[in-house]
């Protein structure tokens, strides 16, 4: 049965490896590869793979011999012991292996006539596992004829690259449909939109980057998504694990000084009662100054460290999570802090020079949905009602007081 085969492996497949054309089993896996009607990249050193690597964004799967051996500085044989060239060529294949895990997030296999052990544990050396870089090593003379049937049971025991593929495959299906209808309407489309978007006094690629985002996550479909590969049995999850995970899902650090976004978060230099600043202005607002602005302005929450202890009976454990008061919003693992408290209230506005300026660190930047809903209480927060409160006696009545003996 090799239906996650048919339905998800789709796109170039990279072979490299240096004996391709010439008497080696990698021939046979080729052709076995395109007998699947499946195209092959065919490269025969790890230099000429270097020059394609950025053409590889989208390929399906990787073959890769370990014995590759790069040819920008050749050796002469008798200069080196074999042993000692094996050592090299093994460490060159390493590097290109995370090399290529920068360009793109397909599964590499790794096809040796030697002792898989001895690779894995030399990969696993270098920080290389199956889990995190999906990468695999299979004998390159037992692989013959089965190699189908072994990516097969690769997806089905790999939710990461199950899912993986999933999503890529729909995502690319539903950009290629959104770029051509929008084509079919006006051929002149991003000059149209950018010429909107600049008129209004809004960032013409902003703009068009929520656009984008918006269409063809609308037409992303996950209902053909089978749970059944995703969940599956597994060992304790360490507590740190589990904390990295969130903390990546919550905050990102990529390239957040290029520009100022909702959800940045700044850092006080004091030692003591250090303090930090989330900023929740619209992000068309603070990519230019804005009309009677002469430099950018950041409305900022104030936020301090807590202790959790503090908090503790307000913590719904069916909902796992602190019921704030209206005027609070709570941030977990922020900056090697368990909790962190932000105040609607205390609402500051700066130049975005000034915080330059007294040398704030930018440390992080909260994502969506996350921000989206701070933004969002914040935007409640200011615009509520009050009402009046209640006697007192009526709620004693209500809600007697315990009383204390």
């Amino acid at each position: 049965m090799r239906e996650l085969f048919d339905e998800l492996c789709k796109g170039p497949v990279v072979a490299i490896d240096n004996m391709i054309g010439k008497p080696d089993p990698i021939n046979q896996l080729i052709e076995e590869i395109e007998a699947n009607n499946l195209p092959v990249i065919k490269c025969t050193s790890l230099d000429e793979a270097r020059t394609k690597t950025q053409g590889l964004l989208f390929a399906n799967f990787v073959i890769l011999d370990w014995k590759m051996i790069g040819e920008a500085e050749p050796v002469p044989v008798e200069v080196q012991p074999p042993a000692e060239m094996e050592e090299i060529a093994g460490e060159e294949v390493i590097d290109f292996i995370k090399e290529l895990k920068k360009i793109c997030l397909a599964p590499i296999f790794i096809l040796s006539a030697y002792d898989k052990g001895e690779i894995i544990t030399k990969l696993e050396n270098a920080g290389i596992t199956e889990e995190k870089y999906c990468v695999f090593v299979e004998n390159k003379n037992e692989i013959i004829g089965a190699l189908i049937q072994r990516i097969e049971d690769w997806i089905k025991g790999s939710p990461y690259i199950y899912l993986t593929k999933c999503w890529t495959n729909e995502w690319l299906r539903k950009t290629n449909i959104v770029f051509w209808e929008l084509n079919e309407l006006n051929p002149d489309w991003p000059a149209l939109f950018y010429r909107s978007f600049e008129s209004r006094g809004e960032d013409p690629i902003l703009g068009l980057r929520d656009i984008f985002l918006q269409l063809i996550s609308s037409e992303i479909d996950v209902s053909k998504i089978d749970t059944s590969y995703l969940v599956k049995e597994a060992g304790k999850t360490e507590l740190e694990s589990l904390k990295d995970l969130y903390r990546r899902t919550v905050y990102t650090t990529r390239n957040i000084e290029r520009d100022i976004r909702p959800g940045d978060i700044f850092k006080t230099k004091e030692s003591t009662k250090r303090r930090y600043y989330l900023n929740i202005r619209p992000e068309c607002d603070t990519t230019k100054p804005q009309e009677g602005e002469d430099v950018v302005m950041l409305y900022l929450l104030e936020g301090q460290s807590q202790k959790p202890k503090d908090y503790k009976k307000r913590y719904d454990y069916d909902r796992g999570q602190i019921v704030p008061w209206q005027n609070e919003i709570f941030l977990l693992h922020l900056d090697n802090n368990l909790l962190v408290r932000f105040d609607k209230k205390k609402l500051i506005i700066k130049a975005y020079s000034e915080i330059k300026e007294k040398k704030w660190g930018k440390i992080c930047r909260v994502v969506p949905p996350f921000i989206t809903q701070i933004r969002q209480s914040y935007s409640n927060y200011i615009s509520r009602f009050g009402i009046p409160s209640y006697p007192r006696e009526i709620t004693d009545h209500i809600f007697p007081p315990e009383k204390t003996s």
